[in-house]
């Protein structure tokens, strides 16, 4: 795993060696092990490394042993060793055993079609000196982040994280309210959009070209709809094989592999499956809440039963210091409260392994959450309702937003901000209604912008890669078009996946009620410490009331800290994790209140 940098453009010389050295500091905790810039002409790569793979040879950024042209790269891709027999046999030569060389031997067989080709988790950037271009390129579901922008000169600036553009001396941000607005309905930005007006994203399964300063971008993949009708028990069966292969691929590493294992079904069916292929226990690791309900004893149940090498930690109530802390390293304002126990995790795991296992993106697939079932169990006059003003998807936009649009009007200064670009986005880019509605939005919105962000964020704070068996391609593609009641039906989900793991653990442990990973926030809010804590950054000087109005936030805290209204406890939560971030992001955005 690794930052990246890029600058092209024909003034790209005036970006000094030390404004370079300050874009790879900032990106420092992502790959510790190694740093290094390229140059050409008219484009500068650059790259911090934590190596996983060919630890001797793989520095980067890579200059092509035969070809005029260079890549910064960041991932891993677990098809390598395929694809470089194919290449091989297609006569090309390679001076490495890494991953990295795979990437530029692909793009000069394949083009701008080589991201079709690539198995895992990455961002890169290829620089062609000879045609004077810039290829960009991201991962499917958008494990790995890329940013862009352009300065003043029209150069074009691309990284890993945002931090990394402004300490370019060449950017400053210009917040985005149409986004903020987002963030509070969702507590976070959406995917495709960043908090500032003037830095975007490459979308997840997309790639770019830059040349003759121009940028084209444009999708190389997306989820197909490709219904399949197998039995229940072929349906099992060929998912059973799909994540064993999952699981195998993402083994390969020239470091150990260990597995964050939180006692639920995803973690404790990856980590059984990743111990077949280890010969000594697999280390695995867990978080639990002290004082509240917690998993621990699961996960030392599940830990027991697969015989691995188990680590624990319970998180103390007290964490405002922690809060501060991966608030300040986060680009963009993001209020999930399982921030914490992900970035406490692993903290943890990277204390003994450089890569870890997770079962993210199984609840996605598997259609794992309770709002899929919700709609239907409304009571038949509201449904009736919704069939004629609403519809499901609607309905679930409502449910699973913080502030309601009515809500937000009356917060706002400049109620113009309102906005409903991610019901609008929606709409335009998913063609069924219903549970199925729910689920592309959940794969292509809430995955990449509220999951996958927390995830490498949280991990990069430690130098800690994860990787995640769930998200992979054909089987992410296979469960996607397999009947909807295979996966849930009434109020139960991940049916079929629960049915795996019951051949394994016992039914009390696979079939118990789904617990989550979040924080106790409301809790949390409610003692003394954190009251103080609200009341002092929501006071009066707060940066969010030069947007918000005062009054309105004001009568939230109070009816929550004096009245006892406990469903304020989330607004109050996305409003002080926003102030929080504004403030440690002054610096980059000029925002003051």
């Amino acid at each position: 795993m690794c930052g990246i940098i890029g600058i092209t453009g024909k003034d790209t010389q005036k970006i000094d060696a030390s404004k370079l050295s300050l874009m790879l500091a900032s990106l420092g905790k992502r790959g510790p092990d190694d740093k290094g810039t390229l140059s050409f002409p008219l484009c500068t790569l650059g790259q911090t490394r934590l190596s996983i793979i060919d630890l001797s040879l793989g520095h980067q950024p890579m200059r092509d042993n035969k070809g005029d042209m260079a890549i910064t790269f960041n991932g891993e891709i677990y098809n390598y060793r395929e694809l470089k027999k194919d290449l091989e046999a297609k006569g090309y030569v390679f001076s490495t055993n890494s991953d990295t060389e795979v990437i530029l031997k692909a793009y000069q067989e394949y083009g701008d079609e080589c991201p079709k080709y690539l198995d895992g988790m990455f961002a890169f950037a290829i620089w062609d000196n000879e045609t004077e271009l810039l290829f960009l390129a991201r991962d499917r579901f958008g494990k790995k982040p890329l940013y862009y922008a352009f300065d003043k000169n029209n150069n074009l600036l691309v990284a890993s994280e945002i931090k990394a553009l402004f300490e370019s001396g060449h950017i400053k941000g210009e917040l985005d309210y149409g986004a903020i607005d987002n963030y509070l309905t969702l507590m976070y930005v959406p995917p495709w959009k960043s908090i500032y007006k003037n830095i975007h994203v490459i979308s997840p399964a997309s790639k770019a070209v830059y040349k003759n300063s121009e940028l084209h971008i444009e999708k190389y993949w997306s989820i197909p709809e490709n219904p399949q009708k197998p039995t229940y028990e072929e349906a099992k069966t060929r998912i059973k094989e799909l994540i064993q292969m999952a699981v195998k691929k993402r083994m390969v590493a020239d470091v150990e592999v260990g597995s964050l294992l939180s006692g639920g079904v995803d973690s404790t069916l990856v980590t059984y499956l990743a111990q077949q292929f280890m010969d000594r226990p697999i280390k695995t690791f867990s978080v639990g809440y002290q004082g509240s309900a917690s998993e621990l004893p699961y996960a030392r149940e599940a830990s027991e039963k697969i015989g691995t090498d188990h680590y624990t930690l319970e998180i103390k109530a007290n964490l405002i210091d922690e809060l501060e802390k991966i608030t300040e390293y986060m680009d963009e304002p993001h209020a999930d409260s399982s921030n914490f126990p992900q970035h406490l995790i692993s903290g943890l795991a990277s204390s003994k392994v450089k890569v870890a296992l997770s079962g993210d993106g199984a609840d996605e697939l598997f259609m794992g959450y309770g709002w899929y079932s919700k709609y239907r169990n409304i009571r038949k006059i509201v449904q009736l309702k919704n069939f004629f003003f609403s519809n499901q998807f609607k309905e679930h936009i409502k449910n699973i937003s913080v502030f309601q649009k009515n809500e937000r009007k009356k917060l706002w200064k400049n109620f113009g901000e309102v906005n409903d670009d991610i019901v609008d986005h929606a709409i335009n880019t998913i063609k069924n209604d219903g549970v199925r509605k729910i689920n592309f939005f959940d794969l292509t919105t809430y995955l990449p912008g509220q999951l996958l962000y927390k995830i490498d964020r949280t991990s990069m704070m430690h130098s800690l890669e994860i990787r995640s068996p769930f998200l992979d391609k054909d089987l992410a593609e296979y469960v996607y078009n397999i009947p909807t009641e295979y996966k849930m039906t009434g109020n139960r989900g991940k049916i079929i996946l629960k049915d795996i793991l019951a051949e394994i653990m016992p039914k009390e442990f696979v079939y118990r009620r789904k617990q989550g990973f979040g924080a106790p926030v409301e809790e949390w809010l409610k003692t003394e410490a954190m009251k103080k804590f609200v009341l002092h950054a929501l006071g009066n000087n707060a940066s969010i009331y030069k947007f918000l109005k005062k009054d309105v936030a004001l009568s939230m805290i109070n009816a929550f800290y004096q009245k006892g209204d406990d469903k304020m406890y989330y607004k109050i939560w996305s409003l002080l994790c926003l102030e929080l971030w504004l403030k440690s992001h002054e610096k980059y955005h000029g925002h003051t209140a």
